[in-house]
């Protein structure tokens, strides 16, 4: 792949804004397999444009940095496989990562076709070559041509290809969808006091032992903090418990979570959660107006049944210090 055709296709990749790329996502959801639609959101909710574009646009990225107070891994590119680790359809990076780059040398003239037509044809390449459900991979090929915006090709072509951590699992979709929907038994115990049953918080599927209990009605942030083991070695900023957190009220941006699984089970946002998450920069426009969007702030859910998380690497103020 010669130089000029990267830059041709970089270049026509940057006139996408957040605006288009939320027309474009929502364009493809309806066709994404819902084993990955929510996990779909909450990648382009944890990786907004605008976080890229303010670092990679700064003459000074670390000023930026600070500016907007982030804390944790905020770098895409230092991170860009293990980033999909939570979609199912990471199994199959490395096949939708070679289908971008090939689409990328063909396509030395990329005018005229949409994006969404683009992210459809590559990822229906993919379904051909490997024999699964284009719904299946529709999802991370999306990932992928926003993350190859974002890091930019040489990066992209450069990563590793095959997320580090993620273990390997043969389970088709449905079976995936049947584990998250089996709702924990309260046995007779928790039959005879309702009021004090605990549910469980899975915070990364992909892991053992990655669970914590919640009391029905607890935030996720409270109840988080009393798993005692130490996760600081994994992020620093897991000063107790295996979501992040400082103040408990809101006020830090800290505890943001995706919800993969379940965000109907947690207490609906509040105003006060809506504009807080408007000003940490975590919202998304076309979440606005549910009343439990798949991200949200750990402190201010609270918990009425099983919930599946994801915790974000990083944090800031994207939005509020502008």
């Amino acid at each position: 792949m010669i130089a000029a055709e990267r830059n041709t296709f970089q270049s026509y990749l940057e006139k996408h804004n957040e605006a288009n790329w939320a027309e474009v996502l929502g364009k493809l959801l309806p066709f994404i397999h819902p084993v990955d639609q929510l996990a779909t959101r909450i990648w382009f909710s944890f990786w907004p444009l605008k976080l890229s574009r303010s670092l990679h646009q700064a003459e000074d990225p670390q000023r930026v940095a600070r500016h907007l107070l982030l804390d944790g891994k905020y770098r895409l590119e230092e991170q860009l496989d293990s980033s999909v680790e939570f979609l199912y359809g990471a199994r199959f990076w490395p096949d939708v990562k070679r289908a971008i780059l090939t689409h990328v040398e063909k396509n030395t003239r990329p005018e005229g076709t949409s994006l969404e037509r683009r992210i459809q044809q590559v990822a229906s390449q993919v379904s051909s070559e490997i024999r699964v459900a284009e719904a299946v991979v529709l999802g991370i090929t999306a990932v992928g041509f926003m993350a190859l915006q974002q890091v930019g090709i040489e990066v992209f072509s450069e990563a590793g290809g095959r997320p580090s951590t993620r273990p390997v699992d043969r389970r088709i979709p449905e079976e995936v969808l049947r584990t998250r929907c089996a709702e924990s038994r309260p046995g007779l115990l928790g039959i005879l006091h309702r009021v004090d049953r605990k549910f469980v918080v899975t915070f990364d599927e992909n892991r053992k032992d990655s669970t914590f209990k919640v009391v029905r009605g607890q935030d996720l942030s409270m109840a988080s903090a009393a798993d005692t083991r130490d996760f600081k070695n994994q992020d620093p900023r897991r000063i107790a418990g295996p979501i992040p957190a400082q103040c408990r009220s809101a006020a830090c941006g800290y505890c943001w979570v995706g919800v993969l699984w379940g965000k109907e089970k947690l207490s609906p946002v509040t105003p006060f959660e809506k504009q807080r998450l408007r000003h940490f920069g975590y919202a998304s426009v076309e979440s606005e107006g549910e009343s439990h969007p798949h991200i949200r702030l750990s402190c201010q859910s609270r918990c009425f049944g099983d919930v599946v998380l994801v915790v974000p690497p990083w944090n800031g103020v994207l939005d509020g210090r502008e």
